[in-house]
């Protein structure tokens, strides 16, 4: 890939492939979304509730239909817990979606941070600075690693778009870094990982912003960086874009 700008110079794209990846995962997570949220949990069991005394009664003809029926209310009463019915249906789906899109979007969001420093610190006369930064932790490359070429750049902790990027990199590492939670006879031995378990419909918002945020950070860098970046993912189609991030975007010069 070529430039011209204050300095001629070309790089290679291969993160690119990642791009890809993420953008493959879109259309499956939006039908997935899309039934999660057009879900209506079951309320009528008649027919289970009859067929499961019939076939209970084969297996127990001693017991009188009134053990039999309390046994089977029992379960009827777990079975139409609306969070249980959510649960079975769309857990294995959603949680697959949100560690792929979250290690895709980690990926991504890192190439892009080094792809705009390898090229704002080469373009400023420094790029032995690059090896050293490159080291850092993504969050801190996304914060301060622009600040070695344009000491204006800024992106705030207390915005949206900082607070996906946290989250993303907690998840991610959780996984990838993943502890068991041990407690032996009452006592936490070990603490685990941090992993989020909140209820799927909210697991499926942070996929949406774990899919939108490479390109919202590499847009906020552009609008922070006007001088020092070349064409770093500049479109997002099939993606959308989460709206709340952009709300962090600055224009400094």
């Amino acid at each position: 890939m070529e430039h011209k700008a204050q300095v001629a110079y070309s790089h290679t794209a291969d993160y690119r492939v990642i791009e890809i990846a993420l953008k493959a995962r879109w259309e499956p997570f939006c039908k997935l979304e899309e039934e999660l949220l057009s879900f209506r949990p079951r309320t009528d069991f008649t027919d289970y509730r009859n067929s499961e005394l019939s076939r209970l009664k084969q297996l127990n003809p001693t017991s009188s239909d009134e053990e039999l029926l309390k046994l089977i209310d029992g379960q009827i009463a777990s079975k139409a817990d609306p969070s249980r019915q959510i649960y079975f249906h769309f857990f294995d789906r959603v949680m697959s979606e949100y560690v792929t899109v979250a290690f895709l979007s980690h990926a991504l969001a890192e190439a892009t941070i080094n792809a705009i420093l390898a090229i704002g610190l080469a373009t400023n006369g420094t790029s032995e600075l690059f090896a050293l930064i490159e080291r850092s932790d993504i969050k801190e490359k996304w914060i301060a690693g622009p600040k070695a070429f344009h000491p204006s750049y800024e992106l705030r902790k207390d915005a949206a778009l900082f607070q996906t990027l946290q989250h993303l990199v907690r998840q991610r590492n959780a996984f990838v870094h993943h502890k068991i939670e041990l407690e032996m006879e009452g006592e936490k031995k070990i603490q685990g990982s941090r992993i989020d378990r909140s209820p799927l419909h909210i697991q499926a918002d942070w996929i949406r912003r774990f899919f939108s945020l490479p390109y919202d950070l590499a847009a906020h860098a552009t609008k922070q960086l006007p001088h020092h970046i070349g064409f770093v993912l500049f479109e997002n189609f099939p993606i959308e874009l989460y709206s709340q991030h952009s709300q962090s975007h600055g224009s400094k010069s």
